[in-house]
């Protein structure tokens, strides 16, 4: 109940800049922030009705977020490495890391699906 409030904001806030990256700060226009709560409200309800059971949701998070958080974001950090830190072993493993995860979130999706 506390945490559908905060996701929502982030979400907000994502979506408004991803949509209108030029546009002024949403906190300063009412109408964008109305219209894009109650968007986003109403995909949030419908997604809920539609989808009978959360198991299949959770699938899907842990095959994705898992995988991502563990694997694929530290292997692209060592692969984008501004500050020449990485040296080029660190390189081809993050390399490797990078490919296998995405393999394996590839599978775990598909047999969810």
């Amino acid at each position: 109940m506390l945490t559908f409030p905060l996701l929502n904001f982030s979400l907000r806030t994502t979506v408004d800049e991803f949509l209108f990256p030029k546009r002024s700060l949403l906190a300063m226009d009412n109408k964008r922030f109305m219209i894009l709560t109650l968007a986003l409200l109403v995909l949030s309800y419908i997604a809920a009705v539609a989808i009978p059971d959360i198991w299949y949701i959770f699938q899907f998070m842990g095959s994705t977020s898992a995988v991502c958080l563990s694997f694929v974001f530290p292997g692209s950090i060592v692969l984008r490495d501004i500050h020449g830190i990485s040296t080029r072993k660190d390189k081809i493993i993050a390399l490797v890391m990078v490919i296998l995860a995405v393999g394996t979130s590839v599978i775990a999706i598909s047999n969810n699906i």
